[in-house]
């Protein structure tokens, strides 16, 4: 639950102000930390505007960005931008909250188009995979675990933060089977770009013998 403001900010411009909810139950995102979920969802847009807006690799930082939150939302993310490229628009926002500081991201009507384009013309594909191979690394601020598999090099698989110093304490240099969720893209050109997601990580038979 939302309040919109909108008004002038200053001569020739025109702005609009969006407040979250006060009420606490309302607010609150079950298995957040407390986050709430309007400076979550925020922060996801500010996060796709600055990787469209970057000059090298935006591509595949938007993907990066925009792949983990589905379909239904890379359509809308679609819409919005092409509002702000048909209309050449250039849009500046800023957000600030209890658990966000003061922060801007600005978006051209240049980056909105380079946005539309990659988003509106990748096809996504949602599969399941079992790769075996050594678990040579992870970041708890990332929240990824790295596994070199066989045949495919080192794989950056996605999992919940919090899990991420437990699996490298008991797994690191070991063989494992992982077990993933994987969200594939396919651009125009015939590249693909992958998202893993972790489902169940084991050890593998060799290493239980």
């Amino acid at each position: 639950m939302t309040k919109l403001f909108s008004g002038p900010v200053f001569a020739s411009s025109y702005g609009m102000i969006l407040e979250g909810a006060p009420e606490a139950g309302q607010a609150e995102l079950p298995g957040s930390g407390g986050d709430i979920l309007l400076d979550r969802a925020i922060n996801k847009i500010l996060d796709l505007a600055d990787r469209a807006s970057s000059s090298v690799g935006a591509e595949d930082a938007l993907l990066d960005a925009a792949l983990p939150l589905g379909r239904r939302v890379i359509s809308h993310l679609s819409e919005l931008s092409d509002v702000l490229a048909s209309t050449n628009t250039n849009v500046t926002m800023t957000w600030e909250s209890k658990g966000t500081k003061r922060r801007t991201s600005s978006l051209s009507w240049e980056s909105a188009d380079r946005c539309l384009k990659v988003l509106k013309t990748a096809q996504v594909d949602d599969s399941t995979e079992s790769l075996t191979g050594v678990l040579v690394g992870g970041s708890k601020v990332r929240g990824v675990i790295e596994v070199e598999v066989d045949g495919k090099g080192v794989v950056v698989v996605r999992t919940e933060k919090e899990s991420v110093t437990g699996l490298l304490a008991g797994y690191a240099e070991r063989r494992v089977v992982v077990e993933v969720d994987v969200l594939t893209a396919r651009l125009a050109g015939g590249r693909e770009h992958r998202i893993y997601s972790l489902r169940e990580l084991t050890l593998s038979e060799a290493e239980e013998l």
